[in-house]
This record gives structure tokens, sequence and C-alpha cells, in this order.
């Protein structure tokens, strides 16, 4: 018998990639254990997996399941793998990382006998794609009856969920995305140096399409153009890398803008940075990275939309910019190199922020709870 017959968790992840919601993932997996619940975790696709290691570190079981690469079988393939899954693992609960698969997760889990489950929800409904919107409503209503709530990272996307999704609202919460606070400032502050002449910005996102690297890397070239020593950093992979590459090299910023790729040693390298940007579109959900950078004291300069409204008081917290503005951000970037006194002034109201609102323990706390496992 189990030592924890009643505490069983069956977490579901597209992969282990070293980015976003897989780090998020392991971070929680790891507090779930110390609070006596046993995690296991489902992917979808067997690469990226670049986290496998430090989850079999951590004693974190992971189940690979294999859905056809397209066509519409994957559905009940799904279904039909979380079900034996369940009956596999016996969890308590299940919670699906990835919305809109969530309902075919959830129709094998319930089949299996599931008694509780929950979807995270980590991004804005997209209404700028009018198909992708009505894919995703029709999902979650699919899911609807098989769900006992939506997660929403943020009160921004829980007020999507509603509006766009038609889902009630009493069938959603709102649980902040955490991170382990002390741990970044800790790691931040170990790794600070003497400050070179040249003002470091940096940068933590896929180089995907959700993300704006580009509105970025384009006030860089202002910036330098105008005379101000700066050095960009991004940091992250994705499909858009050989794009940025190009756009790097037709604006003439290869001594300027690096690409650093995936790391593992984020907060040292927020701790060797002057100030964080994180520029954004509408459908953002929360930002761990903007997060980590607050807890690492970083000023900030971020785009004016919903979530980091949220996350920065309507810009008490930091410098908010329109989206897409080029000038916007080359010149709040500029106000920040210019006064780094008050600039670190700052990043340490962030970082009492930080410390206060997104907490991983109690993350971790609210969501077994939500689950019914404490």
């Amino acid at each position: 018998m189990s030592r924890f017959p009643d505490k069983r968790l069956l977490i579901v992840l597209s992969s282990l990639c070293a980015e976003g919601t897989p780090v998020l993932t392991l971070d929680l997996c790891r507090r779930w254990k110390s609070q006596g619940i046993a995690p296991t975790v489902m992917t979808l696709a067997a690469t990226p997996d670049d986290l496998a290691g430090e989850f079999q570190a951590a004693g974190i079981p992971v189940e690979t399941i294999r859905l056809p690469s397209a066509g519409n079988l994957r559905f009940p393939a799904l279904a039909a793998a979380t079900f034996g899954m369940c009956r596999k693992v016996r969890p308590h609960a299940v919670l699906s990382m990835p919305l809109g698969w969530h309902a075919f997760t959830f129709l094998g889990a319930r089949a299996a006998g599931v008694r509780h489950t929950a979807a995270h929800v980590g991004n804005y409904p997209p209404v700028h794609l009018p198909a992708g919107l009505a894919k995703f409503r029709f999902l979650v209503q699919l899911g609807r009856p098989l769900t006992d709530v939506l997660i929403c990272c943020s009160a921004y996307v829980q007020k999507g969920v509603v509006d766009h999704f038609g889902i009630p609202a009493r069938k959603t919460d709102v649980i902040y995305n955490g991170v382990d606070v002390q741990a970044v400032r800790r790691r931040a502050d170990a790794a600070r140096g003497t400050r070179g002449e040249r003002f470091v910005i940096g940068m933590v996102a896929r180089l995907e399409v959700h993300k704006d690297q580009p509105t970025l890397i384009r006030a860089a070239a202002r910036l330098k153009q105008a005379g101000d020593l700066v050095e960009v950093w991004l940091v992250g992979e994705g499909s858009r890398r050989d794009e940025f590459t190009r756009l790097i090299a037709e604006l003439e910023l290869q001594d300027t803008v690096k690409l650093l790729g995936m790391r593992r040693d984020v907060p040292e390298l927020l701790g060797q940075m002057d100030a964080f940007v994180f520029s954004a579109k509408p459908d953002e959900g929360l930002g761990v990275a903007l997060i980590e950078a607050m807890a690492a004291g970083l000023p900030i300069v971020a785009t004016d939309v919903g979530a980091c409204r949220e996350v920065l008081l309507d810009g008490a917290l930091g410098k908010l910019v329109p989206e897409g503005d080029v000038g916007a951000m080359a010149d709040a970037i500029h106000a920040l190199a210019s006064d780094r006194s008050q600039a670190a002034a700052g990043g340490a109201r962030g970082q009492d922020r930080a410390l206060s609102a997104f907490s991983i323990d109690e993350m971790a706390t609210r969501y077994a709870r939500r689950l019914d496992l404490l």
C-alpha cells in the first residue's frame, strides 16, 4: 500500500523543455513532495527533454505517451493514454498544464475514476486570431463538464476566460505563478560584480511569436545611434532565432545584441544586468521571467499590456510603454541608463512585491488545496 494513497497527483505537460511551464512544474513538484504529495508527470512529447535529469534527480517519475504526430486521431489517443496512465498511477487528481488538450485528458481521467481535475491557464485567450479563439472556445466548452476548475495565472487571464470562453467565474480561480524568490535573490546577489561602462539590458523569453523581442532589438538600434553604450542579452530559444539573427545583422547590432540561448543560470545572469525589459504582447498571461527580474531587484521596462499592468501595479513598480512603440521603449531604457541610482530604487520596490505576492510555496499550497490534496 502506498504511504500516501490519497495524495497522488498526475501532471500533464507538453514536454520537458527547460523554460516556462516545465520549469515551473519542476519547482512545484519539489514543494509538493515536501507536503507529502506524490506527483507523477506525463508528457505528450519525448522532446525537448532538457529537464529530464532534474526531474529524475528530484525523484519525480516522468512518463511519455506516444501520440500520432498529426490528425484528429490524436484526441482519442490522448484520452486512451490518460486512462491507462491513471489506472497505473491511481491519482487522486489530474492537473493539465496545456489548455485545450485538457478536454481529452480529463475524459480519460474521469473514465479511470479520478475525482478531481484542474487545468492551468497561462495565457490570455487569442482574441487577435479569430480561428484560434473559436477553436480554443470549442475545446474549453467541450471539457467543461469534465473540469472542476480552470486555474488562471492572473486576474487579467481570468477575465479573458470569462469574457471570451464563456466560462462562469465560479468555475475559475486565480493563483499567481510563483518563483523561489529568495533563491533567485540570493543567486543574483552572488553574481553581482563591478558594473562596466555598458548598460546591460536583459530579456528572458521564448523566441516565439507570442513575445516581442523585435521591438527591443529595434530600440537597441535607436539607442546605439544616439550614442548610448548599451548591451542587450536575449535569453531563450525558439523558432524565431534565425529571424532575429538576420534582424540583428540588418541593423548592424552584432556587437550590441547577444542571443544567449536557453540557460539554466538565469538568476546569475539577472545579477549581471542593469535593467530588465519585458517586451510582451496582449496575450501574455503573467510573465514568470518578469517576476524573477523583480526578485533580483532589477529596474523594469515592460509593455503596457494587461498582465504587466497587474504585476507592476499599473506602472508603480516599473515603466510601462505602449505595445510595439520602439521610440518609447528606447526613451525608457535611456532614462534608466542616465540615472542608475533612481533605477536601483525602483528595483527595490519591485523586489518587495515579488516577495509578498509571487511565492512558489504559496502557489504550491493553493494548487494542492484546490485539488483536494491537503
